[in-house]
């Protein structure tokens, strides 16, 4: 029975891969996206029952006063007001949070994995005439689908799930730490770090998906964590089961399993010769079986990249900005990085290593990717999935040094009060920049903000053209990617021109204006279909954004008063 057990993944294993390779790519992408929704809904379910009951015995397992729980109440507390008060709510990655949120409405309102090319939302629910499954993993997009089916689709409804996330993983590090370093104080520090972390602050107010991949981390890492502790079959399937769905958010989230893997291998290597380890190990690659696929069909995407995504050529000038990211005191407070490195080299070691490998796995991942730089673009964003550890860590050295205080003499509450004095010294000067949105994609902003303003005054039973149709559909307007009509006359006055009687819109936007000649190709193809009017325009520093109303009947239209809208 134990042989079989262990024999088990590999015959799991052995059918997925002749799945793979018995299928197409386009076929695979079809089931991807019908059965993405099936299955993230399932684990979903099996991960709230679990968490809801294996939680509690962790926490209580940790015999900790109620006082540290309300000390971490008051953190996490300290967490929602700096970044859902003080950090602005805003969209920093371009447009990606649009994409996000797109998949999240198509989740929602078709049970459908994909990003919509051409649909309508003209009855308050979105029909999608034109899909397209996306490269990312769908962990995120289906949390937001939830609370897109609970609270209607609203752009807050991102927003607010990041802040929750942040919230989250405040509580995450203070018992996730407690239980590594067997030091209910570090743990408190190092949720107090974590949560005036500036990144942290200003990433969890915006709809990336990072903030939900970090959390997703952590509590694979408290179920770990809880099961080398009780050891039963109830916390085994939560290891699975949290593993599994941590996996479904960045496709660096695949560095889950080894670290799970590894608390088990430190902290109770005996339970890896037990069979319900093979059990569970099968399980969790069924659980795990259309995140192999979509790996799979994802596997030729350039990403963005020109020529290879992954590459040791990239290795040295990241390395040279995402080193020195955490001590020049630019972007992250280099007092943080200073108890880190104490904490790294304190007991109890087996603690501090693995945290030290956990930070190590999702930052040193990103030295190897082209954009992996955190100053490249806004790609600083990658520096949440590795937070959470760093500050554990920090808690750690900071607990290091609040101990040599009291051995000195200082009595409580001296070493709290000198200790996170300095930390919160520290943070103020990083303030401004928490406050600010940052020039940083002002071109995209500027178009996403003027569209939103145009939204209201777009006639029912119209549909605008765009490359950006998630922007729209999310807002409750008809939209198509404006790629579909680029050269194709017969699409807009044969389909499109039937479909909405109250006029075709092309929206003229910061694709039009990059210095991208395919996709200024795409504007300018469109605009020379048939002649047209300006609805609305604006510019902003050299770029120009229009709405433009298309006449393919050649009827000359009355020009809406107020098309000029200076900010």
């Amino acid at each position: 029975m134990s042989r079989l057990a262990f024999l088990l993944p590999l015959l799991v294993g052995a059918l997925i891969a002749i799945w793979l390779q018995r299928v197409d790519d386009v076929t695979l992408r079809w089931q991807l996206a019908r059965g993405q929704f099936w299955s993230l809904e399932a684990q979903f379910l099996l991960l709230a029952g679990l968490t809801a009951t294996n939680l509690p015995r962790f926490i209580r397992s940790l015999k900790l006063d109620r006082r540290w729980y309300r000390a971490a109440a008051g953190v996490s507390v300290l967490m929602l007001v700096l970044a859902g008060g003080v950090a602005p709510r805003a969209n920093r990655i371009f447009y990606d949070e649009h994409i996000y949120q797109g998949v999240g409405q198509n989740l929602s309102d078709l049970h459908l994995a994909q990003m919509c090319n051409d649909g309508t939302v003209e009855y308050g629910s979105l029909q999608c005439l034109n899909g397209e499954y996306n490269k990312q993993p769908y962990g995120y997009p289906y949390l937001l689908s939830l609370g897109y089916r609970l609270f209607g689709v609203h752009e807050w409804v991102a927003h607010g799930l990041n802040l929750l996330c942040a919230v989250g993983l405040v509580w995450a590090v203070f018992l996730g730490g407690s239980a590594l370093l067997g030091d209910a104080r570090a743990g408190l520090y190092g949720a107090l770090v974590l949560s005036l972390a500036p990144q942290q602050l200003m990433w969890s107010h915006t709809a990336a998906v990072e903030p939900s991949a970090a959390l997703g981390a952590a509590l694979a890492v408290l179920a770990a964590l809880h099961h080398v502790r009780e050891r039963s079959t109830a916390s085994l399937l939560w290891v699975v089961v949290a593993t599994a769905f941590a996996v479904k958010f960045r496709p660096e989230s695949v560095f889950v399993i080894p670290l799970v893997g590894l608390i088990v291998l430190l902290y109770a290597p005996g339970e890896l010769a037990r069979p319900r380890v093979g059990l569970a190990a099968a399980l969790g690659m069924v659980l795990c079986a259309l995140d192999v696929a979509h790996l799979w069909a994802v596997r030729g995407e350039p990403w963005g990249a020109t020529g290879p995504a992954m590459s040791l050529a990239f290795f040295w000038p990241n390395i040279q900005v995402n080193g020195g990211f955490y001590v020049d005191g630019a972007r992250f407070p280099a007092a943080y990085a200073l108890l880190a490195l104490v904490g790294l080299g304190s007991r109890p070691l087996r603690g501090s290593l693995f945290l030290g490998l956990w930070f190590l796995a999702f930052w040193g991942v990103f030295l190897f990717f082209y954009a992996g730089s955190y100053g490249y673009g806004a790609d600083v964003r990658f520096s949440l999935v590795s937070m959470a550890p760093l500050a554990a860590l920090a808690g750690q050295g900071a607990s290091r040094l609040h101990a040599f205080g009291e051995r000195s003499g200082l009595r409580a509450p001296r070493p709290w009060l000198a200790l996170g004095g300095a930390l919160l010294v520290q943070f103020l000067w990083y303030l401004p920049q928490v406050r600010a949105v940052g020039e940083e994609a002002w071109g995209s902003r500027a178009d996403v903000e003027f569209a939103k303003r145009v939204i209201p005054e777009l006639p029912r039973n119209s549909v605008v053209l765009t490359h950006n149709p998630s922007i729209f559909l999310l807002n409750g307007v008809n939209a198509a990617q404006m790629s579909l009509a680029a050269g194709d006359a017969g699409f807009v006055t044969a389909v499109l021109g039937v479909r909405y009687g109250n006029g075709v819109f092309l929206h003229w936007n910061a694709w039009c204006n990059f210095d991208d000649p395919q996709q200024r190709q795409f504007c300018t193809d469109a605009l020379q279909l048939f002649p047209s009017e300006v609805f609305r325009e604006y510019s902003e520093r050299g770029f120009k954004f229009a709405f433009y109303r298309l006449k393919p009947d050649g009827v000359v239209l009355q020009r809406v008063p107020g098309n000029s809208e200076p900010r």
